[in-house]
């Protein structure tokens, strides 16, 4: 994770716990500098991912706000936060169902662009926000890319391994949105009825290369997930 990111995430962190409710004002560029001992241009780049994810917008000659309409507890679209940074102060809780590593064949080469024959992993997972199942998961990592998953890291944080643990930054992504009825499967594992109705995010994230290394399929409890977006 580069100082720009790991600055982003700490300010996230301070907003998300109220720190500038007061004032809705982040400290000047100048501050920020001085109390990260970084230079101008890291700051720059940090705010700009503030900005992004639609926490704080900028007000000409008076400086950085946070904004007080965003609903909390949604899916950031933007982006690629994940469930955790986009529920803070909830209890998120990751049940790894099935983790293998399988050869890509022909049709799974072209979803993640790869050759046939590259290994790749497999994962299945539950998510579960304050105890109630909130999504099933269904990824693949690139293997030659990500080397090394196991089920504790599944059942933690498999971005923070990326980011911290391998030092990979990502580039961008790729979201589709789509709407189906669960499988029977499905229903039993969020806990709803058989047929009910899910909406379904396809991530498929990218270096800054352009490589795709991550193509995930997560399908959403209806009554938990909320969605939520900038636009200019």
């Amino acid at each position: 994770m580069t100082k720009y990111e790991m600055i982003a995430n700490d300010l996230a962190d301070r907003i998300n716990n109220n720190e500038f409710k007061d004032t809705l004002k982040i400290p000047t560029e100048d501050q920020l500098v001085n109390e990260y001992k970084v230079s101008k241009n890291t700051i720059r780049s940090a705010i700009k991912i503030l900005v992004k994810s639609g926490l704080i917008y900028p007000v000409q000659g008076s400086g950085m706000f946070v904004r007080d309409t965003r609903k909390y507890n949604t899916v950031f679209l933007s982006g690629t936060r994940g469930i955790t940074k986009d529920h803070p102060g909830q209890k998120i809780t990751n049940k790894c169902l099935l983790l293998e590593i399988v050869n890509a064949d022909d049709n799974l080469a072209q979803i993640m662009q790869c050759e046939v024959g590259t290994p790749i992993y497999y994962i299945e997972r539950l998510r579960i926000v304050d105890d109630i199942p909130y999504a099933v998961e269904y990824t693949y990592y690139n293997k030659n890319i990500i080397p090394y998953l196991n089920k504790e890291i599944v059942e933690a944080s498999i971005y923070g391994f990326i980011k911290n643990d391998l030092n990979i930054s990502f580039g961008f992504a790729d979201k589709y949105i789509s709407a189906r009825k669960l499988t029977d499967k499905e229903s039993e594992l969020l806990e709803l009825e058989k047929g009910d109705p899910t909406i379904i995010i396809e991530d498929n994230v990218y270096l800054s290369n352009g490589s795709l290394f991550n193509s995930s399929q997560i399908v959403y409890n209806y009554k938990l997930a909320h969605f939520f977006m900038t636009a200019e």
